[in-house]
């Protein structure tokens, strides 16, 4: 087929004056391709034993002998290979010649030969013509030095081209890759913006209803006669479950805001000793109400740290929170800090105890499959889910361990 003159490989564009260009200074000339065209007969004569150890190199090696275990591919590649040789041989280099080259080399590259392995098949295709061209004109050695270095300058052309070949496909692969991840990313964005759409819906949603109920049961706490002693703790406990919804909503909020990188801080030097008791003390009652109690144990002493309070006293209470909805009645959550350094806060139940694989998961570094308010939330819960977040954004360690005997302890770590 004749060339129209211009070639493209993706963004690599060969032309006439690139081929003449290129043979120059490999210094392919006519005395070159008048040599080459005068061995291209006894090349043609042995071109099947040739081929046929050209493959008996291929496969006595492992990497390529596995691409040619394929049915059928073998055979349909001597072939090929054949008639490659005549054309290495025909003397004749121009913008055709180059363009089958380019092809060849990106047959190649798709079928996952790589470029290493390709570029190394080029020195057996010299040595093998090298042997031939040897038998013919070995009886002047003059002249067989000419046409072997003839036929050399035409392998390191194909060399060059197979090069060329291998990254410009690799070059518009990778552009076709970045194309592809450029419109995930703005898919991602979208459905970033609508689930905060979503989630601020929803929450505005929640909010008004349960300010509503809550100001309702309110009204009714504050009577002094009409309740029975049953009916009031029964609207207590309406109370404290309007107040962790109330929670949830918050944690939310803060969760989407982490995701996106909005999540404010306000660092100041704080005492931790104080923020922990504060913590413990703000859940007594409703812990006595439960039948539960919250203890601590802190040392009469301070432990300065800087941090966010605000955010931090927020994780303290979901874990607190957490601790009592797993700890039987009767029994106790406990509260502890350790002055370290590092200064630690400890959270115990007397619950179950949790999976070493959750285990894990909440102890491990939050990436795309643990972050968010999916499936990590799913498993831990969105207080668990917010305190991970919150403790990654305050730069300390968080981690969950099993008591030696039963619970859980949950254990924040000053980085």
């Amino acid at each position: 087929m004749a060339s129209s003159g211009v070639f493209r490989i993706g963004s690599f564009v060969l032309t006439e004056d690139e081929v003449r260009r290129r043979k120059a200074f490999l210094e392919i000339g006519d005395e070159e391709e008048g040599l080459i065209r005068e061995a291209h007969p006894h090349l043609v004569q042995q071109a099947d034993q040739m081929v046929e150890r050209f493959y008996e190199y291929l496969l006595s090696h492992e990497h390529t002998r596995k691409i040619l275990s394929k049915p059928g591919l073998l055979e349909r590649l001597k072939k090929v290979q054949a008639k490659y040789f005549l054309e290495l041989s025909q003397g004749s280099y121009d913008l055709t010649y180059f363009e089958n080259r380019l092809h060849v080399g990106l047959s190649h590259e798709k079928s996952g030969l790589s470029l290493q392995w390709y570029l190394g098949a080029y020195k057996k295709y010299l040595q093998i013509a090298n042997e031939v061209l040897f038998q013919t004109f070995g009886a002047d050695l003059g002249r067989l030095q000419r046409i072997s270095d003839a036929l050399s300058k035409v392998v390191f052309l194909d060399m060059s081209l197979a090069i060329d070949a291998y990254t410009s496909s690799s070059s518009e692969r990778l552009a076709e890759e970045a194309a592809a991840l450029a419109e995930a990313n703005e898919k991602l964005r979208d459905l970033s913006i609508a689930k905060r759409r979503l989630t601020d819906t929803i929450v505005h949603d929640l909010q008004n209803p349960l300010t509503g109920i809550v100001a309702f049961l309110e009204v009714l706490d504050a009577k002094t006669n009409g309740l029975s002693t049953s009916e009031r703790g029964a609207l207590q406990e309406a109370l404290a479950r309007c107040n962790d919804l109330s929670q949830l909503i918050v944690n939310v909020l803060q969760i989407g805001r982490a995701e996106e990188g909005k999540l404010e801080l306000y660092h100041e030097n704080v005492d931790l000793a104080q923020i922990a008791r504060g913590a413990a003390e703000a859940f007594s009652l409703v812990a006595q109400q439960g039948g539960r109690r919250v203890v601590t144990n802190i040392a009469d002493q301070r432990v300065m740290v800087r941090t966010d309070q605000s955010l931090l006293r927020r994780v303290l209470y979901n874990l607190i929170r957490n601790a009592l909805r797993h700890t039987p009645q009767g029994t106790e959550v406990e509260v502890g800090l350790l002055a370290g350094p590092p200064a630690t806060v400890l959270v115990r139940d007397n619950g179950p105890g949790i999976s070493s694989e959750l285990q894990a998961r909440i102890s491990g570094p939050l990436t795309g499959a643990t972050s968010g308010v999916g499936a990590w939330s799913a498993e831990v819960g969105l207080g668990l889910s917010f305190c991970k977040m919150a403790a990654e954004a305050l730069e300390m360690s968080f981690r969950a361990e099993n008591g030696p005997d039963r619970g859980v302890v949950f254990v924040l770590e000053m980085r």
